[in-house]
């Protein structure tokens, strides 16, 4: 990276503009430097951490991430506030800054017991009490602070206080500011891309924050040792600078109290504008790049990236400017101006996954890749945040109207500018996007950023008064007319790969509060439900392939006489409809997203209304947050999460989770987990079920009915399916309907399904790593699916299909007699030869070998006529003889 030569580099300007400093000095400065650059590293990797882990307590919903961030960086700005006061009372700069950055490590290893103890507090409150969803978003808010008040609080101190160590005259104030903004925001850089891309996978959540306090502690070791080094030159001792004392108010130029405030307000609403970018850009974002956890750390990446060079940028020339409002209210125009330029390009972008179309399979992919995704993240929001850099360098040289007090104004600036991020950040996510859509808040918020430059121009004291309206009467109309241009000619649905390969037309698009929901129909009449661009459910044979198996298998296999059911997903509808085709006492539903319920009326030929079944309840929620909060339990509990691979849904992969929902479960019950063999290499298939089996030592794994997907079933017992029952239930006629699409119509079609028992399992994961929350190595490790689906699903249906066991040793009451016992053994293993050779169909059709595959087919309907698997592939893959 270069961040770190860019600290030395502008000491190294700063010696050659003020005269060379004492060596000892300018050494301990660049030292001071490298150490706040550290910091900013640091900061990074316990934001990412520490919301990660506030999130399997709270949840993964909106509200609650929104939650998080907004104590977070409410303890930032009270932590400048306060510090900026402090430091101006004459303490050593040196000495506080060391204290803070130690306190910051300890509580790096002290925030898993602080964690253990809000979540007990968190579900003893929820399991107590019956609160609303306001009062209980306060209570969250509360706990949320109260981890995060003290750490958050030291953080934001640091840059306040490290200023007065720095400064002593107010010419150089600008210099000093924008160069430790920018030091420690390029550190931020690399912090942010640590943590995404490596720490986490490499060491673990709580280690890379160990990691961080260990760094934080070494920081505050060399800090201490600087200071009682001669040479070295705190304000509260002076130095070559500091003994130069000015007047208050004695320079040319100082503004008034009153423009000083307009100037905080200015801070405010610039932070409120850039955090509500943030999140605009990044929900359009997704579309291009993807949704998974590296793809948001390269957004956030490329948005910090702009700031730490904006700083940098501005810190050369801001001690030599006069008319400081002018100035800034030139930045928030053109940071308007280029935001709302940012909207052809969005428009018209193609997503990185279609640019990267017959890109070689080799080594390099994947981070060639995630260099697009960067350059394409860098697009749309480099100009802007460099812009949005250079303003809080200005704004905090306007508010310093005195040396003495430079902590308090950079502290007021801070704070105003981090609250104003909280508001923004809120206002974009609640407000803005599902109200007005992306593109037109984008406007919206672009154009509060212009009307703050005009007033900021029109307030410039040392500018002639009718310059100052002729540039605002010229922006105006510029700005006026592009935004009217954009928002007349209507803002553009978002689109990303998958759904450019497949829209004919667009039904419904909701730009909702955790997520764009978007119903379109492909040119074959199907429609399909995406969630930011990925395709979850639908009415191809493919996406209801799995939400049949999620409902069917656990319902046959359950020996409940009439089950409670939880599902976590409602996807279209199809698990849930299945499922009621059953005797069910209850069927609760937890969905993540509401726009994916207000979407079900799009697919009544999946769901059939099922919103209306008084035995089904619906809860808008995180179903991992649901499973620790509830006291209730269920004798089924089926899992239709989308890829593990997305931000935040790894989480419903990890063996804290199945811990959960084994304590969830009934005497007698069951979990089922959706296995997708086409987005996991063979080793996180592996990793998967070694996981799952951890929990569940009596599990065993199936396939869908088209073979596309896995499904693992977890027991509390030995796996028995009573051979009488499983028969009445097939017999039903809702459940006839269902599977009949799927050429399931006795026992043999649906025992087909099985793979291989607790045993055989056991020997196929042995070895694997387990997928834990501390160490999230499924959603952390490289997603490979967007280019390896094909060859992921062929590899592991083919590995799976060696391993296939018969499922008759399950069977229990397979006959009264020896003789109808064995006839039924017999007719079993008739049809797992068969299946064995249409399984290796399936692999050959896949891989376009349709000859091989005509053969197995063949051979599956010579063994077993009864036999209708081989028609499967018809419907997914296209005949074979075609």
């Amino acid at each position: 990276m270069r961040s770190q030569p860019t600290a030395a580099g502008v000491l190294r300007n700063e010696d050659a503009m003020v005269g060379v400093l004492p060596s000892r000095e300018a050494s301990v400065r660049r030292t001071i430097l490298a150490l706040f650059f550290l910091s900013g590293a640091c900061g990074l990797v316990y934001e990412v951490v520490w919301m990660r882990m506030l999130i399997l307590v709270f949840g993964a919903t909106s509200f609650a991430t929104c939650t998080i961030l907004s104590s977070f960086f409410t303890g930032l700005a009270l932590g400048s506030f306060t510090f900026g006061r402090v430091i101006d009372r004459g303490k050593n700069p040196l000495v506080l800054y060391a204290l803070l950055e130690a306190g910051i490590g300890i509580f790096a290893f002290l925030m898993p017991m602080l964690l253990s103890g809000v979540t007990d507090l968190y579900v003893g409150i929820s399991r107590q009490f019956e609160i609303g969803f306001y009062p209980f978003s306060l209570i969250r808010f509360a706990l949320s602070f109260l981890v995060l008040a003290i750490p958050a609080t030291l953080m934001g101190g640091t840059l306040p206080v490290i200023l007065r160590f720095f400064v002593q005259r107010q010419e150089r104030l600008g210099w000093h500011v924008g160069q430790l903004y920018a030091v420690n925001t390029f550190g931020a850089v690399v912090g942010a891309l640590a943590a995404g891309f490596f720490l986490i996978l490499l060491v673990g959540v709580n280690e890379a924050a160990y990691v961080a306090g260990v760094v934080n502690l070494l920081i505050a070791g060399v800090v201490l040792v600087l200071n009682r080094r001669p040479g070295t030159l705190p304000v509260a001792d002076g130095g070559s600078e500091a003994r130069r004392v000015e007047p208050e108010e004695s320079r040319e130029g100082v503004y008034s109290t009153k423009l000083v405030r307009l100037a905080l307000w200015a801070a405010a609403l610039s932070g409120f504008c850039a955090l509500a970018f943030e999140v605009l850009w990044t929900r359009a974002l997704v579309f291009f790049l993807d949704i998974s956890t590296h793809a948001f750390s390269t957004m956030l990446t490329a948005f910090l990236l702009g700031i730490a060079i904006g700083s940098f940028l501005i810190a050369r020339f801001a001690d030599t400017r006069k008319r400081l409002l002018a100035w800034l209210g030139l930045i928030q125009i053109l940071i308007g101006v280029f935001a709302v330029l940012a909207i052809p390009i969005l428009g018209r972008a193609t997503p990185v996954i279609q640019r990267m179309a017959g890109a070689s399979l080799d080594s390099t992919l994947y981070w060639k890749w995630t260099g697009m995704r960067f350059a394409t993240s860098l697009m749309v929001m480099l100009v802007p945040t460099v812009l949005m850099g250079m303003a809080f360098p200005l704004v905090t040289k306007i508010c310093t109207r005195h040396i003495a007090r430079v902590g308090t104004a950079l502290g007021n600036v801070y704070s105003a500018n981090t609250m104003g991020g909280v508001l923004g950040s809120f206002a974009a996510g609640f407000l803005l996007i599902p109200f007005i859509g992306v593109h037109n808040a984008i406007i919206i918020v672009a154009a509060i950023n212009v009307l703050i430059g005009a007033v900021l121009i029109l307030s410039e004291p040392l500018m002639p008064i009718m310059k100052r309206w002729t540039a605002v009467g010229a922006t105006g109309l510029a700005f006026g007319s592009l935004g009217t241009f954009y928002l007349t000619k209507g803002a553009v649905p978002l689109a990303s790969y998958y759904e450019r390969m497949e829209t004919a037309e667009v039904l419904s698009y909701e730009e909702g509060v955790g997520a764009t929901v978007k119903v379109f129909e492909d040119e074959n009449g199907d429609k399909l439900l995406s969630i930011d661009g990925f395709p979850v459910a639908g009415t191809t044979l493919g996406l209801h392939d799995a939400q049949q198996s999620l409902a069917h298998l656990p319902l046959l296999l359950s020996g409940a006489p009439s089950p409670s059911v939880n599902i976590i997903g409602f996807g279209a509808g199809g698990t849930s409809w299945g499922i009621l085709q059953y005797d069910v006492k209850e069927v609760d539903c937890v969905e993540l997203v509401s726009g994916v319920i207000d979407a079900a009326k799009w697919f009544p030929e999946v769901n059939h209304g099922v919103l209306s079944d008084p035995r089904f309840n619906v809860s808008i929620g995180d179903g991992r947050n649901h499973a620790l909060m509830t006291e209730k339990k269920y004798d089924i509990i089926s899992i239709d999460a989308t890829s593990p691979k997305m931000a935040g849904n790894g989480s419903l992969y990890t063996l804290e989770f199945y811990q959960l929902l084994k304590g969830r479960l009934l005497e007698g019950g069951l979990v089922v987990q959706w296995l997708p063999i086409h987005l996991l290499s063979d080793a996180e298939v592996r990793m998967t079920a070694g996981t799952f089996q951890r929990v569940f030592p009596h599990t065993t794994l199936w396939l869908s009915p088209l073979r596309h997907h896995g499904v693992l079933v977890g027991t509390l017992e030995p796996l028995q399916i009573d051979l009488p029952t499983l028969r009445a239930k097939l017999e039903r006629e809702g459940v006839r309907q269902e599977l009949g699409r799927f050429f399931v119509s006795d026992f043999l079609d649906f025992l087909s399904w099985f793979v291989m028992g607790e045993e055989a399992l056991a020997r196929y994961v042995e070895g694997a790593r387990v997928n834990t929350d501390g160490h999230p190595y499924l959603e952390f490790s490289p997603a490979m699916a967007y280019f390896m689906a094909q060859q992921y699903q062929v590899r592991n249906l083919a590995n799976l299909r060696e391993l296939r066991e018969n499922a008759f040793p399950l069977l229990i009451n397979a006959g009264e007699t020896d003789e109808e016992i064995a006839a039924v053994a017999e007719r079993m293993q008739k049809r797992f030869q068969a299946t064995q050779h249409s399984i290796s169909g399936d692999v050959f059709l896949s891989m376009g070998m349709r000859e091989r595959a005509r053969f197995e087919y063949d051979r599956a309907r010579r063994i077993d006529p009864d036999d209708k698997n081989w028609m499967n592939p018809l419907w997914f893959y296209g005949s074979p003889e075609g």
